[in-house]
C-alpha cells in the first residue's frame, strides 16, 4: 500500500514538473497578451500567429495537470504541521485555475476566428473577445479567479517557507511567479515569461527534493516521513 501511495505522489510530481515545462514553452509560442480594444491590429497579428494552436495546446493542459501537482504536494504533507495550510492552498489554487479556464478558453478557441473576421473587414468582430473576457458578466469571474488563485499561492508560499520537507528558498520565487503570470502578465510579456521560468525552476526544485526523499524512504524499507498507508 505504501508503494502505491509513493507511486501516486510521483505521478503528481510528474504533473507538477510538466506544468513548468508546458508553461515556459507555451508562453514562448503564444506571444504577448494584447487588449483587442486598445491594440486591435497587434491583437490580430498575435492571434493569427502560426503557433497559436500549438501554444494553447500546451498552455491549456498545463492548467489542468497543475491541479494534480498540487494534490500530490498535499498528499506529501497531509500529516505534517503544514497540512491545514497545504489543504486550503490546494483547494483555492485549484478553484482559481478552474475559474480562469473560461477566459483562457476564449483566447484559445475564439480569438483567432475573431481576428480572421476583423482582418476580412468586420471591425466589430474583436468586440466578441473583449466582451467575453472583460464584459460585465465575464469580468467578475476573471477577477475572482485571480484573487482566489493568489490566495492559494500565498498559502502554498507559507507552506514552502515553513515545511522542512520542501526547499525553503522556493517560497519567494513561487509567490513572484504567480504575480508575474496573473496581475502583471497583461502589462509586460517579459515579466510573464520570467514568471514561467520561475515556475519551472521552483517545480524542478520541489520535485527533486520530494523524489529524493521518496527514494531514500523506499531504499531503507521505512514507511517514509509521514507517509501513511490506508485503503486505496
Amino acid at each position: 500500500m505504501l508503494d502505491r501511495n509513493r507511486f501516486r505522489i510521483r505521478l503528481g510530481l510528474a504533473c507538477l514538473l510538466a506544468t513548468g515545462v508546458l508553461t515556459v514553452i507555451g508562453l514562448h509560442l503564444r506571444g504577448p497578451i494584447v487588449d483587442p480594444a486598445k491594440y486591435p491590429e497587434l491583437f490580430v497579428a498575435v492571434s493569427l500567429s502560426p503557433t497559436h494552436h500549438l501554444a494553447w495546446s500546451l498552455l491549456l493542459p498545463s492548467l489542468v495537470v497543475q491541479c494534480f501537482g498540487w494534490l500530490a504536494l498535499y498528499a506529501w504533507l497531509r500529516e505534517t504541521r503544514e497540512e491545514r495550510l497545504a489543504f486550503w492552498g490546494t483547494m483555492l489554487s485549484i478553484a482559481g485555475n478552474l475559474l480562469f479556464l473560461p477566459s483562457v478558453g476564449v483566447l484559445a478557441f475564439v480569438s483567432q476566428e475573431a481576428a480572421r473576421a476583423h482582418a476580412a473587414g468586420n471591425p466589430e468582430a474583436l468586440a466578441i473577445v473583449t466582451t467575453a473576457i472583460q464584459g460585465p458578466f465575464a469580468l467578475p469571474f476573471l477577477m475572482g479567479s485571480g484573487l482566489v488563485l493568489l490566495a492559494g499561492v500565498l498559502l502554498f508560499t507559507l507552506v514552502l517557507w515553513r515545511s522542512p520537507r520542501l526547499p525553503r528558498w522556493t517560497a519567494i520565487p513561487y509567490f513572484l511567479h504567480s504575480l508575474f503570470l496573473t496581475v502583471l502578465a497583461p502589462e509586460s510579456y517579459v515579466l510573464e515569461r520570467i514568471g514561467g521560468w520561475l515556475l519551472l525552476t521552483v517545480t524542478i526544485a520541489i520535485v527533486m527534493r520530494v523524489w529524493r526523499d521518496l527514494v531514500d524512504a523506499s531504499a531503507s524499507g521505512s514507511p517514509g516521513l509521514m507517509i501513511r498507508g490506508g485503503n486505496a
